[in-house]
């Protein structure tokens, strides 16, 4: 399996990618979620079931319109090949 970093560095592109896209398309695009914490922050929020955990990476805006995106560079379990949402991430939204 590859390492922390790597996968870090995968997902920062796929990021990067998909915010350059959306910028093409008229969105205006900012960083959010724990991408902007300080290291110590994100450490902490690890051991805790807050939903702060789970924020999207990415607020984007056109016009009125507001969406939040969570960039995934791999979608589908590496197992079964289905979609995977994290029970731990729903629970949290659901009792935010």
């Amino acid at each position: 399996m590859p390492s922390f970093q790597h996968r870090k560095a995968v997902g920062d592109a796929h990021e990067l990618r998909v915010a350059q896209e959306l910028t093409w398309r008229g969105w205006s695009v900012n960083a959010w979620g724990q991408g902007m914490l300080t290291d110590p922050v994100r450490f902490a929020l690890r051991g805790t079931d807050s939903a702060l955990r789970w924020t999207p990476d990415l607020i984007v805006a056109k016009g009125q319109q507001v969406a939040v995106i969570d960039c995934k560079s791999r979608m589908t379990s590496r197992t079964t090949d289905r979609h995977v949402v994290e029970r731990a991430a729903v629970t949290a939204v659901l009792n935010a």
